[in-house]
């Protein structure tokens, strides 16, 4: 008989093969062997492998197929700490990211490389994980609170509270340098740190101009779009805005600067926002925006430039899984992450969960989090795990979910 080969298959289940759509009976199966109850397995069909009780992904039917390690394993998310100890601190660069000590992780980023960088904000500083070797490192400030540096190394700068963190796709890392009001970049090549946009005072001005002239409030979110273009949530100014990198001109694209929720419906720059602290960017230039403190997510058009909500009815709490997201109730939501399939992961912070807003039926889920705050421990089915006060997301390149658990001093992985 033809075998299945692979990984981590276990004694206990009971596997069924699904043939050109036909189940088989069950198959005996050992830790590396899964034998077929058939002489010729077809080509060209489907096969499905069904463990324990959960449906792993389809695979073509082959003649002496091979399934891997990944395709073995359980669809169950389960989270796993990359950084940080859970306990507050500044100790540990050098050696393991996952036995530092961080302070209020606020934002996490990934580049091509799969290296993490982090929005270190308590202790000032941007930390940086290596994808190979799993040490951490400072890339940006010194720990001291204060503003300096600009045009020298960046480890020999000071920030205060940086929140988001992005990368560009020359691996350019990019701070929200939130209480100095400003956004600073990191030169990949140089390690430099420069400002590219804010003037350091805390205010409004500047649109259409240069934006190193203008002023930022306490910006926090930050998303490339795929031009290099850069959105900053202006939280304070209850704007989005977009800075040009090649003009380094910075417009406002949503948020009319006055704390509201009105607007959905009309053009989102004269839309209210309320302290937005998270934006992204789906494939096709539509924004979307987690406008914090009116407990919603919403959305602006890349054609029209019309808002509207996506998700959240206003009021604060917590319900709507299951439902559509606009029935849904959120609590000053932060991070957000768009799919290429549509499908938005939000950090619904105050309730200490990641939500998925399905990109086709509009359908909001928890993908992780509970209504306990807690720390997780490795290993953890993700619906279970708890959560503090989650902030930032993104995704590795292996399109593994990465959260900042902020509250928890540390930054988790939910993978299969």
């Amino acid at each position: 008989m033809n075998r299945i080969t692979g990984m981590s298959f276990h004694l206990l289940f009971s596997s069924v093969v699904v043939l050109t759509g036909v189940p088989s009976l069950s198959f005996s199966q050992g830790l590396t062997v899964a034998q077929p109850p058939v002489e010729e397995m077809p080509t060209g069909g489907t096969m499905m492998v069904n463990v324990a009780p959960e449906l792993l992904r389809a695979l073509e039917a082959d003649a002496g197929l091979g399934l891997s390690e990944q395709a073995s394993k359980s669809r169950t998310s389960r989270v796993y700490m990359v950084a940080g100890t859970g306990e507050l601190g500044s100790i540990g660069d050098g050696g393991l990211a996952t036995r530092a000590r961080l302070w209020f992780a606020a934002g996490v980023a990934v580049d091509a490389a799969g290296n993490i960088v982090i929005a270190d904000s308590f202790n000032n500083r941007v930390r940086r994980v290596d994808a190979a070797s799993g040490k951490i490192e400072t890339v940006a400030g010194t720990g001291q609170q204060g503003f300096s540096g600009d045009g020298d190394l960046a480890t020999e700068a000071q920030l205060n509270s940086p929140s988001g963190v992005a990368i560009d796709d020359k691996g350019n890392i990019i701070i929200a340098d939130s209480f100095n009001n400003r956004i600073r970049t990191v030169d990949a090549r140089t390690g430099i740190i420069s400002t590219v946009a804010g003037t350091g005072e805390q205010g409004f001005s500047g649109d259409e101009g240069l934006a190193v002239r203008a002023q930022l409030s306490g910006p926090t979110g930050l998303a490339m779009g795929a031009d290099g273009t850069l959105f900053i949530a202006d939280s304070g100014n209850h704007r989005i805005r977009k800075l040009d990198r090649a003009q380094q001109i910075i417009v406002t694209v949503a948020g009319s600067g006055i704390a509201g929720e009105a607007g959905d419906g009309g053009l989102a720059v004269q839309a209210e926002l309320n302290n937005p602290s998270g934006v992204a960017v789906d494939g096709n230039g539509h924004l979307l925006i987690a406008d914090t403190m009116n407990n919603r997510v919403r959305r602006v058009d890349a054609v029209s430039g019309i808002m509207s909500t996506v998700a959240g009815t206003g009021e604060e709490g917590f319900d709507g899984d299951g439902a559509g997201a606009t029935l849904a109730r959120l609590m000053q939501p932060s991070g957000i992450i768009v799919d290429t399939d549509g499908s938005v992961y939000l950090s619904d912070t105050f309730n200490n969960r990641i939500r998925r807003i399905d990109g086709e039926s509009g359908i909001i889920t928890t993908v992780a989090g509970t209504d306990l705050r807690g720390h997780s421990i490795n290993g953890m089915v993700a619906e279970t795990a708890p959560l503090n006060n989650p902030m930032g997301l993104t995704r590795d390149p292996a399109g593994n979910l990465l959260v900042a658990d902020s509250g928890n001093h540390c930054v988790l992985r939910i993978m299969p």
